[in-house]
């Protein structure tokens, strides 16, 4: 299935201007992704909801990143892409994208979104699978992830994640992470966060059946055509270690993360139970992400390297990176991550300011409208950087 609505060349722009710095940075000005349909969280095909990641780019900005900032037919390289927003809206327009990411609930995700199937067979499958409950030991299940359940659609839901697996089926079993928990009707869990999960007594568990909700789950995320095949990829990989050869990217667009302001880890630490990820590894996997403010530019350096060795030459490095708030001062990652890359053979630009919306709903929910006149103005930054040739 395809969706001309990706396949359809735009007449905002000639693609062939994308390459130019000057050019990109005056589509960036216009911040097309603020506009009409675009400003809209939920805007963009239903795959990019298959589960929720905190601190994800949105879809429309995702969008205009890869329309503006790079060609059909181009190698793209997100480094740091969770969920894979960036390399899906890459792959959709016609570009090969690659995706790196450590977080193994991110890498699922990410996965899930290139396991393209006919629907049809989906659904079958579900249809078809006899659930093994029996062989489910409710006590070899962390009570953290037991609190959370009904016994038997906890049991369902482990029993089908092991025919999953068991039959490489990511995009089902990404399916499966979205409605892990939530609090909407069509997830399993008792009524918590969507993403972040708490305990509520006043929700105790009842239970749910897992096929019928996969199914609708299933459904829901073809709601939008899309083309099956794919030459796309997503890497279980560390920035810091590109598993690429030189001179092969034509042009790197990412977020990376940003320090000390979001927790990448905890804030998914039940669908990373789910899978597997004990407390051990869950502690040493946020040990190593670049996130610490006592060493966060040195590892954004080996990022630096990597990026500048496997881009050809002349290529773009975009990156979308957040102020970082240290009392009464705004530290601007951009600039300084601009005068460190410089150091490593990368010509900056420019950095387009992008003001992230004040949320008044959880403003005026938790803390009052006052609040609001006190609400710091907060940036996105992008930043445009060029390898130099």
């Amino acid at each position: 299935m395809e969706d001309k609505r990706y396949l359809k060349q735009s007449t905002l722009f000639e693609e062939t201007e994308s390459r130019n710095p000057k050019f990109v940075l005056c589509e960036l000005e216009k911040r097309r992704w603020r506009l009409g349909k675009y400003k809209k969280q939920s805007w963009g095909i239903w795959l990019h909801s298959i589960a929720p990641y905190v601190g994800r780019m949105k879809p429309a900005f995702a969008y205009w990143l890869v329309r503006i900032c790079s060609r059909r037919g181009d190698i793209v390289l997100d480094p740091f892409c969770g969920i894979g927003t960036v390399p899906l809206e890459a792959d959709l327009h016609g570009r090969l994208a690659i995706g790196m990411d450590v977080n193994p609930y991110a890498v699922i995700v990410s996965k899930a979104k290139f396991d393209r199937r006919p629907l049809k067979e989906q659904i079958d499958w579900l249809k078809k699978i006899e659930l093994r409950t029996e062989e489910v030991d409710i006590t070899e299940i962390p009570h953290y992830v037991r609190q959370f359940y009904h016994e038997r659609t906890l049991k369902e839901l482990f029993a089908l994640k092991k025919e999953i697996e068991r039959e490489s089926r990511t995009f089902l079993l990404g399916c499966l992470l979205g409605i892990s928990h939530g609090h909407r009707p069509q997830h399993l869990s008792s009524v918590t966060g969507y993403i972040v999960p708490y305990t509520h007594a006043k929700y105790p568990p009842s239970y749910k059946p897992v096929i019928p909700k996969m199914i609708q789950k299933v459904r829901r995320m073809y709601t939008n055509s899309f083309p099956l095949e794919t030459n796309s990829e997503i890497i279980m990989a560390d920035a810091r270690k590109i598993p690429l050869k030189d001179n092969t990217v034509d042009v790197v667009i990412s977020s990376p993360p940003y320090y000390s302001t979001i927790d990448y880890v905890d804030s998914n630490r039940l669908r990373l139970a789910i899978i597997g990820f004990d407390e051990d590894e869950r502690i040493s996997l946020k040990q190593d992400l670049i996130q610490q403010e006592s060493n966060y530019l040195q590892e954004m350096k080996k990022v630096g390297r990597e990026v500048h060795r496997v881009l050809k030459p002349g290529s773009l490095c975009v990156f979308v990176l957040g102020d970082f708030p240290k009392g009464n001062k705004v530290i601007n990652t951009a600039k300084d991550i601009s005068e460190l890359y410089s150091e490593l053979g990368f010509v900056t630009h420019g950095i387009i300011e992008d003001e992230i919306p004040t949320s008044k709903r959880s403003v005026l929910k938790w803390v009052g409208r006052e609040a609001l006149k006190f609400q710091r103005k907060k940036l996105d930054r992008i930043l445009v950087t060029q390898a130099r040739k």
